[in-house]
Parts: structure tokens; C-alpha cells; sequence
């Protein structure tokens, strides 16, 4: 066993001994399809910041991981990367790996703040054949470009029927509705019903959202309801 190897089984094993077996219960519940330790995420943060440099190379270096807060972990550290390229790579190496929204939802890379090149990351993961990626550039465009170019061609076109890109782009798109509700409503037609299901009640629930942008999501969801109701003889169901 070599000296990367023994640093990581090292850290591992510290990790498991922060579980909690009623959040674990919990938390198996919100992620059916991971296995997962149940440990709460300030734990798993101070966890993180207490590992060596050499933990955190060999950690980052070593996937597959098994349990979902090993993957936390890693999404947490690739975080605190403070050059883009290494935090970069080190995502597009971790991409193949994510397999829930527990995962991908605390990306907040320190480097991807100010850096030219985050614009072009995001768009080439919403490229990706990988639906956990195109969610990641998703995340990546709203957390750090919404308000200035929201890309919205390169999001509606990286939508597809999979749920977790379904309910990205619900997302996303509730949270434009907010600064530009009419490019919004423009772009509802084009929505896959289950996509403009969702947003309709991401935009139902929003305290940010006026009265009257909420009825004309509403309308233009159940318009699209209709339509393809129509287009596929079915009856128009909710």
C-alpha cells in the first residue's frame, strides 16, 4: 500500500466516524438511489478543513468513492481550489463520478468567481452527454451569470427528459423569472411538459415572484399542457 493511498483509507475512515444513524435515515430517504453515512454538513465541512495537503491530494485522487458524503467531500474541496485550471480538471475529473443532487447542488468554487474562463466552463458542460454534468454548468450559470447573460438558448438546449436536468432547468428558469420574467415566458412553449410542470410550481412557491407573473407563468404552463394534450390526443391531466 503506498504512502496516497494509506493518507486517503486514513481520512476515510475518520469520515465514517462521524455518522449519525437517524440521519442517515433521513438523508437515505431524500437520496434513494446512494449510499450515504448520514453525517450532517457542518460536520462534513469541519471535516474537510481539517485534512493535510497530502489527505486532500490523495483524496481528490482516488475515485471512485462509495457513499454520497465522500462525493460532498469532494465537490466541498475541489471548492477551496484557488487557481481555475487545477479546480477545473479537478472537476471535469469528478463529472463521471456525481450521481445526485445532493452532490452537484454545493458546488461554489472560490475560483470560478472572478475568472474569463467560467462562462466557457459552464457552457461546455451543458455540452456533456452526462446529465449530472449538463446540471452542473446549469449551477455554474446561475449562481455566477443570471443577472448579466443567463445563456438561455444554451440551457433550453441542453434540456432533455431526464429528470435531474428536467428539474435543473425548472430551477433555473424560476430563478430568471425573478430578474426576467418576460424572457421567461417567452421561452415556456418550448418546455417539455414535465419541465413546465415543475417550473410552474417553482414559480407558485417563490416569495420573490409578483401575484400577476405568477398567473401569466401559470397560464403559459397550462397553455403547453394543452397543446400537447391536443398534439397527442391525450386528456390534459396535471
Amino acid at each position: 500500500m503506498n504512502k496516497s493511498t494509506m493518507c486517503h483509507n486514513a481520512a476515510a475512515g475518520s469520515l465514517k466516524s462521524l455518522a449519525d444513524s437517524a440521519y442517515q435515515r433521513f438523508f437515505s430517504r431524500l437520496t434513494p438511489d446512494t449510499q450515504v453515512l448520514g453525517i450532517r454538513m457542518p460536520a462534513l465541512r469541519q471535516w474537510v478543513k481539517s485534512l493535510s495537503d497530502q489527505q486532500r491530494s490523495a483524496f481528490l485522487n482516488d475515485l471512485p468513492h462509495v457513499y454520497t458524503e465522500e462525493n460532498q467531500a469532494h465537490i466541498l474541496l475541489i471548492n477551496e481550489i484557488t487557481g481555475f485550471e487545477q479546480a477545473a480538471a479537478s472537476l471535469r475529473q469528478f463529472i463521471p463520478y456525481a450521481d445526485s443532487w445532493a452532490v452537484t447542488d454545493i458546488l461554489n468554487v472560490r475560483a470560478f468567481r472572478q475568472d474569463s474562463q467560467t462562462e466557457s466552463l459552464a457552457l461546455e458542460l451543458l455540452k456533456q452527454d452526462n446529465p449530472w454534468g449538463v446540471r452542473l454548468g446549469m449551477l455554474i450559470l446561475k449562481r455566477h451569470f443570471l443577472r448579466t447573460d443567463p445563456h438561455l438558448p444554451a440551457v433550453l438546449a441542453a434540456c432533455r427528459d431526464h429528470e435531474t436536468v428536467s428539474m435543473m432547468t425548472a430551477w433555473y428558469l424560476a430563478e430568471l423569472t425573478i430578474h426576467d420574467p418576460e424572457a421567461v415566458l417567452a421561452c415556456v412553449p418550448q418546455l417539455e411538459w414535465a419541465t413546465a410542470k415543475r417550473l410552474g410550481q417553482k414559480v407558485r412557491d417563490s416569495r420573490r415572484i409578483s401575484p400577476d407573473i405568477k398567473n401569466r407563468v401559470s397560464a403559459a404552463t397550462a397553455a403547453t399542457r394543452h397543446r400537447m394534450a391536443q398534439s397527442e390526443g391525450t386528456p390534459e391531466t396535471l
